[in-house]
């Protein structure tokens, strides 16, 4: 749909479909902050609304509908930079994603001219930039971890004789009956 349709045109027409829409508006690039021609719309979960996936035409416009995709690697905190966490519980010390510096992003004063330093591993990059060292995506994946179980199976396997020695003759002593063990002094 183009960029300048009314999110309110769109909630309207859903509406007539018998689909109902909490929030609505266009999406923008990253990069560019430029609006473009997607729309998300928040929906509340009914048997009604997962018919929207099934809408071929909106607004007079031909459409497809499909899932937000989700991001790919783990969450980063906009507040630190740490990884698998949000900032929307963090209370550690806030650090900028463009300098690097203690302080939160919308408050720094650097310039779009002066180069990214990156908070987590003081690189030429924003802390958020994917090829990060730190960024668990670009770690290598543990080596799997062996039980200590199979170990103590492989030492019983083993035999510490040659296929071709017998065992030693080790003679069985007889067993005492219950009446004829000795008593304890």
């Amino acid at each position: 749909m183009p960029s300048d349709t009314s999110p309110q045109d769109i909630i309207d027409d859903l509406y007539q479909m018998g689909i109902t829409v909490s929030e609505c508006h266009a999406m923008n690039n990253r990069k560019t902050g430029a609006p473009m021609p997607l729309f998300l719309l928040t929906l509340p979960r009914s048997e009604d609304n997962r018919n929207v996936y099934n809408i071929t035409e909106l607004c007079y416009l031909k459409i497809i509908v499909e899932p937000l995709r989700p991001k790919t690697g783990p969450a980063q905190c906009f507040r630190c930079q740490g990884f698998f966490h949000s900032s929307k519980f963090c209370t550690r010390n806030p650090k900028c994603v463009k300098c690097g510096k203690p302080h939160l992003t919308r408050e720094c004063t650097k310039s779009k001219d002066t180069a990214a330093t990156c908070g987590n591993c003081q690189g030429d990059h924003p802390a958020n930039y994917i090829g990060c060292p730190p960024n668990p995506l670009n770690k290598p994946p543990p080596a799997p971890k062996v039980e200590k179980r199979e170990h103590a199976k492989e030492k019983r396997c083993k035999s510490p004789l040659k296929p071709t020695q017998e065992p030693p003759f080790r003679p069985s002593l007889p067993r005492l009956k219950h009446s004829q063990r000795l008593p304890h002094q």
